[in-house]
Order: structure tokens, then sequence, then C-alpha cells
């Protein structure tokens, strides 16, 4: 189920807390963001607002081995499936 609250913002419908303290977060919205197994969240409280921060991963050099000054074209940045989606 979702439909607009606000400008930007879409609702994904209602998530429980179990016994064990673990929130679910609806595949609908997981598929929108690319939130995947193993993703990192900073859990920040603002009254009792709840907010969960997505911790992009780091940044990795990656380089064909030669000399820094001559990677040219082929050095890269490569931030992750979180960043790019898998594509």
């Amino acid at each position: 189920m979702s439909g607009s609250t606000d400008e930007g913002d879409t609702e994904y419908g209602e998530a429980e807390i179990n016994d064990r303290g673990r929130l679910t977060i609806p595949k609908a919205l997981r598929e929108d963001l690319n939130i995947e197994g193993g993703t990192t969240f900073t859990v920040v409280r603002q009254g009792n607002t709840i907010q969960l921060v997505r911790q992009l991963p780091g940044l990795h050099t990656v380089s064909t081995g030669r000399d820094r000054d001559e990677w040219g074209t082929e050095a890269f940045r490569d931030a992750g499936r979180a960043t790019f989606g898998g594509e």
C-alpha cells in the first residue's frame, strides 16, 4: 500500500516491532531504496520520532598497479551497490 502523504513523501503501510525488538522495513520500500541484508543504519531520536539514516559504504581506490601519476582514465571510485543499485 503506497500513497503520498506530503510532497516527496510516500507511505508504505505499517511496520510492527516484534518481541525481539526487530522492525521489518516493507519490501516495496527496500526495493525502491535498494536496501539489502547487511545495510547499516544510524538510529536517530528526534523527540518522539525515530529516523533511520543509511550509512553509505566507504569508497575504495582501485588501480591497475601503476604509479599513481600514471592512472589516467583507468582509475575510478567504486561506492558499491548501495549507491548504484547493482547496475
